[in-house]
């Protein structure tokens, strides 16, 4: 459970504030329980100094009090390169909610995901590998929203103490195409070709977390983002 939370002249970030109220339950998974041990990385930090986990949920739709994740990606990475070796594709043994639309979209079918792991092993070994980092996603409100309401009916937790950067925000907060309005759309794929990067294997969990990193790096360079005076974290989050 949460107690109130307090007001103070600390320089915390909101998401640091909350995470510093959390009681913490023994009987909740080590995970959990490491997760919200340790502080968040100050909003000070420049983006340079950051480590980063691209993070991508496929789901049977967006709405997260009544759909279900199928699948979860996660790749680690910084401003030098991004380590191939971490990615990983967790499928969610949720087969019995999956749609025909869904199933079309991403090609997740229930004798797919039969093997899969359990909706809780999936995000214990997300916030395994979140910790001390700061998440990236494309359009982060989905997996933010997904997590949370996880968090909320498993560990009457009412949100998830992280910091996020969302590839759809940068774009629009930072470039000319975006600040503009000139986009026609915010699509991964569509931000990947205005980018020049290449084809990828879209609505895999893991591919899309990974081209998700690449574009950040890509707008990073492009835009020029470590050049502006005193960016950090606090002034790219989402």
């Amino acid at each position: 459970m949460i107690r109130r939370m307090f007001k103070g002249t600390e320089c915390h970030s909101a998401a640091e504030q909350l995470r510093k109220t959390i009681e913490f339950n023994d009987k909740w998974p080590t995970a959990v329980k490491e997760y919200l041990s340790q502080p968040l990385t100050d909003l000070n930090t420049p983006l340079d100094k950051l480590e980063y986990l691209a993070l991508d949920f496929e789901t049977s739709g967006l709405n997260a009090h009544k759909d279900k994740v199928l699948s979860i990606g996660m790749v680690e990475f910084n401003l030098e390169q991004i380590d191939l070796f971490s990615s990983e594709e967790l499928l969610i043994n949720n087969g019995e909610y999956v749609n025909a639309e869904s199933a079309e979209i991403n090609g997740l079918t229930p004798k797919a995901l039969a093997d899969g792991v359990s909706i809780q092993q999936g995000i214990e070994r997300l916030l395994e590998r979140a910790k001390g980092k700061v998440i990236l996603a494309h359009s982060c409100n989905i997996e933010r929203s997904f997590i949370e309401t996880f968090l909320g009916h498993h560990y009457q937790l009412n949100a998830f103490p992280a910091h996020f950067i969302d590839t759809i925000h940068v774009e629009k907060r930072f470039s000319y195409a975006g600040k503009t309005g000139s986009h026609k759309s915010y699509q991964l794929s569509d931000m990947r070709s205005h980018y020049k990067l290449p084809n990828y294997l879209e609505h895999s969990a893991a591919s899309d977390a990974l081209a998700c990193a690449e574009l950040f790096l890509v707008q990073i360079k492009k835009l020029k983002l470590e050049h502006i005076k005193g960016m950090n974290l606090k002034k790219i989050q989402s």
